[in-house]
């Protein structure tokens, strides 16, 4: 899959098969739209793109007034997540910038889809709104279809519960303390992107290293405080682990919310070193923050929670 920002840098292709959207989270709805486009693809010999937005659009046109949008997931982790469960030819990033927003929904068929992607065929959620004002929707796309030579089709809602998969409603499931129902509607699980960086070596000194982690985005919801059985990725290296999210209330270090995972390493893994990137997929929860008395009671807790951790290991083998 080659990652692309700018219309200019896309390579002359005789059509292609385009499917369109914020793709917040990569959910199951989403994938929906992703397996059309990919079988659309393989069927015509048609290249498939994925064409999405950077920043998301709400984090610029959203009013002042209401609270600020958080993202499941950076521009880097949708790649990631594209790439690794869907065979697409093309990741296409668009700039949203001011300029880019006035653009008006007929415009932006012309001069993206048409004139720039070369589509033959759109695949496109029953919601999407696009264009200035989101002027542009199904009906004046399959308008525009009819008269420009290329085909659309319209994905219907994936429900759940009698309610469609969401971007919000799996937001609103991770602040909520719902980790198993946000994984489930997301179809993988939740992860997060950053840098190691060096921490106050807490986790040494009750012999549980950790590396802590710097989040790419600030922008990123965040699991709530707690320990978590995730897995991390690494330098083309992957190992089981428990994370901490939280403000490390025993030791009352007033740093504020730091993430730090103690990776499961064997003699073949290399820790993360400084500097270096990781990805970390949230698994399950076990257990809220807690202050305990002693730091030794502390680790007490550290080694039931590995153990914990060992015995749902097997759970997620395959995944």
């Amino acid at each position: 899959m080659e990652i692309i920002r700018c219309l200019n840098d896309f390579p002359t292709v005789e059509g292609s098969i385009v499917t369109i959207g914020s793709f917040d989270g990569i959910h199951r709805g989403h994938q929906n739209l992703l397996k059309k486009t990919v079988a659309i693809s393989h069927n015509t010999k048609l290249p498939s793109i994925l064409l999405t937005f950077e920043p998301h659009p709400q984090l610029l046109l959203r009013s002042k007034n209401k609270r600020p949008i958080r993202l499941l997931s950076t521009l880097a982790e949708k790649a990631l997540i594209t790439e690794r469960y869907f065979n697409l030819d093309y990741f296409v990033a668009l700039d949203f910038n001011k300029g880019f927003s006035e653009l008006n929904a007929a415009s932006f068929i012309k001069k993206v889809l048409i004139d720039a992607l070369k589509a033959k065929h759109i695949i496109i959620g029953y919601d999407h709104r696009f264009g200035k004002n989101r002027e542009g929707d199904v009906t004046l796309l399959q308008e525009l279809g009819k008269t420009s030579g290329f085909d659309v089709t319209i994905i219907d809602a994936l429900m759940n519960e009698n309610q469609p998969v969401s971007s919000t409603m799996i937001r609103d499931h991770i602040q909520g303390d719902r980790l198993d129902l946000a994984n489930a509607m997301l179809g993988h699980s939740y992860i997060i992107r950053g840098n190691v960086v060096k921490g106050m070596q807490r986790g040494r000194q009750l012999t549980f290293p950790t590396a802590n982690i710097e989040l790419d985005s600030s922008q990123k919801v965040v699991p709530n405080r707690g320990v978590y059985l995730v897995k991390c990725l690494w330098d083309n290296q992957s190992s089981f682990g428990m994370c901490n999210i939280g403000v490390r209330p025993t030791f009352n270090d007033q740093i504020g919310e730091v993430i730090e995972v103690h990776l499961f390493l064997d003699e073949t893994k290399t820790a993360p070193a400084y500097g270096n990137g990781l990805t970390i997929e949230f698994l399950q929860k076990l257990r809220g923050e807690k202050k305990f008395e002693t730091p030794e009671i502390l680790t007490e807790q550290l080694n039931n929670d590995k153990e914990t951790c060992m015995s749902l290991i097997e759970n997620y083998l395959n995944n």
